[in-house]
């Protein structure tokens, strides 16, 4: 029995990622969502009250006017966010010194899993940003990246800091 439910399982997981294209550096940089223009007008602010996790694939469906314009925690803010942001990308080989570069608003910590290993907790001190739409940005080294699909989740974290919502300005993943 145990075998079998391992194998469902493996094909669950292949299956979600099937025709997910590998993703290949075009000036250094392997995806851009949004634009670093200090606004959040290009993002989707509707349509996102009835879920609390976005899923995207690159490639595939991931794309600046699906994604949403928040990442909040609890429903008080539901209809243009939601409480978890996951982005699939499938790598064409082995990127050494990958920086995820994240640049929105508010006062709120910003804790990104990779891969399901690795946790980072990104704070306003560190982008330089705050209430009231103050835009800052920072650079997540990441390391290494193996050639394979390769997941990144975002969430706010409960540290009492901020009103439990941001806004995006962009997201971007490069090699340096």
């Amino acid at each position: 029995m145990k075998p079998a439910i391992f194998i469902l399982i493996l094909a669950v997981l292949m299956g979600n990622c099937a025709g997910m294209p590998p993703v290949r550096p075009v000036d250094n940089v392997l995806f851009t969502i949004g634009r670093e223009d200090k606004s959040d007008s290009e993002f989707r602010s509707f349509g996102f009250s009835e879920i609390t996790e976005y899923r995207c694939r690159l490639g595939v469906d991931c794309s600046t006017e699906a994604f949403p314009a928040y990442l909040n925690r609890g429903a008080t803010y539901a209809y243009g966010g939601v409480e978890h942001i996951i982005i699939s990308v499938r790598l064409d080989e082995v990127y050494n010194n990958v920086i995820l570069r994240l640049v929105r608003g508010g006062d709120e910590t910003t804790v990104v899993i990779v891969d399901g290993k690795k946790t980072y907790h990104v704070t306003n001190t560190m982008l330089g940003s705050g209430e009231g739409y103050r835009v800052g940005a920072y650079n997540l080294e990441l390391g290494s990246l193996k050639k394979g699909v390769h997941s990144i989740e975002m969430s706010l974290a409960d540290d009492g800091k901020g009103n439990n919502i941001y806004q995006w300005d962009a997201l971007s993943l490069f090699v340096r």
